[in-house]
């Protein structure tokens, strides 16, 4: 059952929506609020660029020497092989880069024939 009354505050709502903008006042306010939000963005950025550059620079030093600890761990030799032609022949694969990076290939030739295996029936 509807009521035949009308709500006074719902009449002055439906009121005020009725009322017409001023074209140039609506423009000036909605670029003023934009405006805003970009200077807003914009400086939020530029605060994130900031932080992530400080923070960069304060863990270069860290990960650098992780980077060399790294580096001098994977170049340790496998075998003494003396100084003979020997060694000079077998430098590049006599660390553990080597056999590391040997062992990764093998295991996806291995994986890609196993996947591409197909059964005969």
């Amino acid at each position: 059952m509807m009521a035949d009354e009308r709500d006074p505050l719902l009449e002055t709502l439906f009121a005020e929506a009725r009322h017409e903008l001023d074209g140039m006042a609506f423009r000036a306010q909605m670029m003023a609020r934009t405006r805003g939000r970009k200077y807003w963005i914009i400086a939020a950025w530029i605060s994130v660029t900031f932080a992530l550059a400080a923070l960069a620079w304060f863990l270069a030093v860290p990960i650098q020497e992780f980077a060399q600890l790294i580096a001098q761990g994977l170049t340790i030799s496998l075998f003494d092989l003396g100084e003979g032609w020997l060694s000079w022949f077998l430098l590049p694969v006599n660390n553990i880069a080597s056999l590391l990076v040997l062992s990764i290939k093998a295991i996806r030739i291995a994986h890609k024939k196993i996947r591409n295996a197909s059964y005969a029936y």
